[in-house]
């Protein structure tokens, strides 16, 4: 496994030409298949889709290449549950070393979910089976790399076969792309920039020696750092193609502080986080500008929140240490293959334990700059004149989620199969789309919220009235 993953992704010389593929939109036998469903982010997407369904009344599978594990899945879930009593849920075999099973699978449903990552590895076998058999297709992925490979190779083709690919329907970067779409509508006036600020932290303190992160999340990490040159490459190439100008990084703001919360006056050390939410966004406002003719004019910059100055400079020196030891082979295949050494038990295969789970959560500030057409009070009016009156606009929305890893991640993704079933008409008809790009018009972020799997919220909208000093 580690030299697939270090050295090349999983590809295919299947024609497809020599399959009878079914890529008419007629009724298929399950609405939505859960792919990878044995692995440690399925198991958490089964659990949702068990109530989900029942909500919404969908017919539903699961698919993988270990029966017996899928098999395991379900049971806890039919002892967790109710409603399952006199109802079994369908086992598919599917193999993404075997393109011909996921393409089987892929017929029979209207929407895959994909479980399977790390996904540079193993998903492009899933979204050209979905491409082929115009399938619908979401996954949970943060790897930029993956996202703008299959924008570039495959987004004209999905177009053509009505088949819509929506990746980062987790953690990253729903809560980034929808926050900006939320921030949009509600900005009175002509939004100009936006700072986004991701916070992770616990509730609560808790005692224990789990891990937080899963080892999958660990080895797609260390291939983001390994595979830098190539993710260049594709950006340079999706950039071309759709005549994307991507912002660029503000130096002076790489490590900063800044005012997190106007609940308090206390500001955090923060560091310039750009993958992948600020990549994803990107792509939503080219998006929106030349597809859906709206006056996207602003640019969207990402932070982490550290919080003390240690903790952004020893951040900052994992990041640049680590993305040195991944260049070397030798070492890439250490990190890969011990996890939990390399990681000091951040990350396992048994991931994080249900206490660490409940405790997570995660705040994006969203703070939007602008101007605004709004009139200064009559007072302050006959002080100042036209010409020399600017009136700017400071916005703050806030986006929360509790256990945003799994138990946030694994809601978005359903609620976004979702919404593409119930909502097809407000939605792009075909091709690889950013969330934002395929729900801005939809019912996405309200079932987010009437679901409790996220908050979106207006913390503060500041209207500050100046007048320009006159040079003499």
């Amino acid at each position: 496994m580690e030299s697939k993953i270090l050295d090349q992704e999983t590809t295919t010389e299947h024609n497809p030409s020599n399959e009878q593929i079914t890529n008419i939109k007629s009724k298929r036998k399950y609405d939505i298949i859960v792919f990878g469903a044995s692995g440690f982010t399925g198991q958490f997407v089964v659990t949702e889709m068990g109530h989900f369904s029942q909500t919404y009344n969908l017919t539903w599978a699961i698919a993988g290449r270990n029966t017996d594990k899928l098999q395991n899945v379900l049971d806890k879930m039919y002892k967790t549950l109710d409603g399952y009593e006199d109802k079994k849920i369908d086992i598919i075999y599917a193999d993404v070393q075997d393109i011909k099973t996921v393409m089987r699978m892929a017929q029979t449903t209207s929407v895959v979910i994909n479980c399977t990552g790390p996904y540079y590895i193993y998903g492009e076998v899933v979204v050209k089976s979905c491409v082929l058999t115009s399938t619908h297709y979401v996954d949970v992925t943060g790897e930029s790399l993956f996202m703008e490979k299959m924008a570039y190779m495959y987004n004209r083709q999905a177009e053509e076969n009505n088949s819509i690919i929506v990746s980062a329907l987790g953690m990253e970067s729903v809560p980034a792309d929808l926050g900006v779409e939320f921030l949009y509508k509600h900005f009175n006036g002509e939004l100009e920039n936006v700072d986004m600020y991701m916070q992770l932290y616990s509730s609560s303190f808790v005692l224990t020696n789990s891990a937080l992160i899963h080892d999958g999340t660990w080895i797609s990490a260390v291939l983001h750092l390994a595979t830098k040159k190539q993710r260049l490459y594709y950006r340079k190439l999706l950039d071309e193609l759709m005549g994307l100008t991507r912002v660029k990084p503000n130096v002076s703001k790489i490590l900063h502080r800044q005012q997190i919360s106007m609940q308090c006056d206390t500001k955090e050390w923060c560091l310039a986080f750009p993958e992948p939410d600020q990549a994803v966004v990107a792509r939503s406002i080219h998006h929106a500008k030349t597809i859906d003719n709206l006056p996207y004019n602003f640019t969207v910059r990402n932070y982490m929140v550290f919080g003390s100055l240690i903790s952004a400079v020893l951040g900052l020196f994992v990041f640049v240490l680590l993305s040195i030891m991944a260049t070397f082979e030798p070492i890439r295949i250490l990190l890969v293959r011990f996890p939990k050494l390399f990681s000091f038990g951040i990350a396992t295969k048994t991931g994080p334990n249900e206490k660490i789970l409940e405790n997570s959560r995660m705040s994006l500030t969203l703070i939007g700059h602008g101007t605004t057409c709004v009139k200064p009070p009559s007072a302050i009016l006959k002080k100042i004149t036209h010409k020399d009156n600017t009136t700017t606009r400071k916005t703050i929305v806030k986006v929360k989620a509790k256990n945003p890893g799994y138990g946030f991640t694994s809601k978005a993704v359903i609620l976004g199969a979702i919404t593409i079933i119930k909502d097809q008409i407000n939605i792009p008809k075909g091709g690889v789309l950013t969330p934002a790009a395929a729900f801005r018009n939809t019912q996405f972020v309200n079932r987010l919220m009437d679901h409790d799997a996220a908050a979106f919220e207006i913390e503060s909208d500041l209207v500050t009235y100046r007048q320009q000093s006159k040079s003499i």
